[in-house]
C-alpha cells in the first residue's frame, strides 16, 4: 500500500468516524471503499463516452450541425472568463 495524506473537514471527519464505527471498520478502510467506488463511476463513466463516440451521423433529413465548432466555440468563450 501506499501511505498518502487527506485533510477533511470536522463534519466529514466526525460523520466518517461515526459511520466507521457502526460498521466496525477504520476510517482508513472507509476511505478506501469511498474512493474504489469512486473510481467504479468514473471508470464506467468514461466507458460509456466511448461506447458511442462515433456511432451517430446525421441523417440527410435537414441541416446537419456543427457540434464540434459548438463545443469548441463554448470551451473558448469559457477559457476566456467571459461564461458560457
Amino acid at each position: 500500500m501506499v501511505r498518502t495524506q487527506i485533510q477533511l473537514g470536522e463534519a466529514e471527519y466526525q460523520r466518517l468516524r461515526r459511520a466507521a464505527a457502526r460498521r466496525g471498520l477504520s476510517m482508513a478502510a472507509c476511505i478506501r471503499e469511498g474512493i474504489d467506488a469512486f473510481l467504479r463511476r468514473a471508470e464506467a463513466d468514461d466507458e460509456s463516452l466511448s461506447a458511442v463516440a462515433g456511432r451517430f451521423s446525421p441523417d440527410g433529413e435537414g441541416p446537419v450541425k456543427d457540434h464540434d465548432r459548438w463545443w469548441a466555440d463554448a470551451a473558448l468563450r469559457n477559457d476566456a472568463g467571459r461564461g458560457p
